[in-house]
């Protein structure tokens, strides 16, 4: 099967502030293939190295070196280290005949800015029937995200949830005071609080999870299906956030349900992937079934309008001229 990639640089919407830095852009590679009857696919490889997955640079490579036609073999052969390359070439490959794809209106989980701002943008969301909020934490001192908390907190109605994202920027002193106060103040409306320690101290995380009631996600933890295994065999009693464009082929996570894993302690989150492979993993949800919101309320940062036909996918990747040129194989 022929193929082409582009590169893609994409300015965010609006900077998306985070324990980790400042979000200003985002960059991947969208794929296109064709096979011989004249059958189009597309994918999309997203990687954030800052999450725990390969980079950009990592993903330029693999597309220089592999063949002028892909084949499933070739595709089974990226390596375990490339998994936001493994996510796009098997999904491109999946799509290939079946585009497009028809949606289902999942529950989805709205992402609030930082700091105060967080405190206005709650309302449109919940107008729309969303009730459940995405809140980033450890941008400020905790005396000021706690002050601020206190008060969206008593602002929010009775059955909405609120997650807390730590991002991994609380050091174990901080995270345990962060997890007793939310123990205390949390008003039932606290549905988890997501990866309040970097993935390095998983001792700390596994003690933190046994002295709090909070309930703690791991999310940077477990970018890829590797990851999530080891964190199983470690007897991790929590939920896990996974973000499907990072994790690596979709099959891996379909083994790892058809081995016993409970659907009901995985939490699907985005990476700030495009449209592609927002519209790829949406299709993949209805495999999965997923049993939380999905935590894909960022219009705000990076618009992923739905591909209802599959001219939109033409569209989409033609847009791509405007930023970067076009690889053929």
């Amino acid at each position: 099967m022929r193929w082409q990639w582009r590169v893609y640089e994409e300015p965010l919407r609006e900077p998306l502030a985070t324990a980790q830095g400042v979000w200003r852009s985002r960059s991947g590679i969208y794929l296109r293939l064709e096979d011989e009857q004249g059958h189009v696919g597309y994918g999309e490889i997203a990687p954030l190295p800052g999450w725990g997955s390969e980079t950009l640079s990592a993903d330029i490579a693999l597309c220089q070196q592999l063949p002028t036609h892909l084949s499933p073999e070739v595709i089974a052969a990226i390596p375990e280290d490339l998994p936001a390359a493994q996510f796009g070439f098997a999904t491109a490959w999946q799509s290939v005949g079946q585009l497009p794809y028809a949606i289902r209106p999942w529950p989805i989980c709205a992402l609030l800015g930082s700091g105060r701002a967080a405190l206005e943008q709650w309302q449109q969301p919940w107008q729309r029937g969303q009730t459940t909020f995405k809140w980033k934490v450890g941008v400020t001192s905790p005396e000021r995200e706690q002050g601020i908390l206190r008060e969206l907190l008593a602002a929010l109605p009775q059955g909405a949830k609120l997650r807390l994202d730590a991002n991994g920027g609380w050091d174990v002193v901080t995270a345990a005071r962060w997890l007793t106060w939310l123990d205390r103040h949390g008003n039932g409306k606290i549905e988890y609080v997501e990866q309040p320690l970097p993935p390095n101290q998983w001792q700390a995380l596994l003690a933190l999870s046994q002295t709090v009631t909070t309930a703690i996600a791991l999310d940077e933890s477990v970018v890829s299906a590797t990851e999530l295994q080891r964190w199983l065999d470690r007897g991790w009693p929590g939920l896990f956030v996974i973000k499907p464009a990072l994790f690596g082929s979709p099959e891996r996570l379909s083994l790892l349900f058809r081995q016993g894993l409970e659907p009901q302690r995985l939490v699907f989150s985005s990476a700030l992937e495009g449209a592609i492979a927002r519209m790829a993993i949406f299709h993949l949800f209805e495999t999965w079934q997923p049993c939380h919101a999905l935590g894909f309320g960022v219009e705000r940062w990076r618009s992923a309008p739905l591909l209802t036909a599959l001219a939109d996918y033409a569209a989409t990747w033609d847009y791509l001229d405007n930023y970067g040129k076009n690889h053929y194989k």
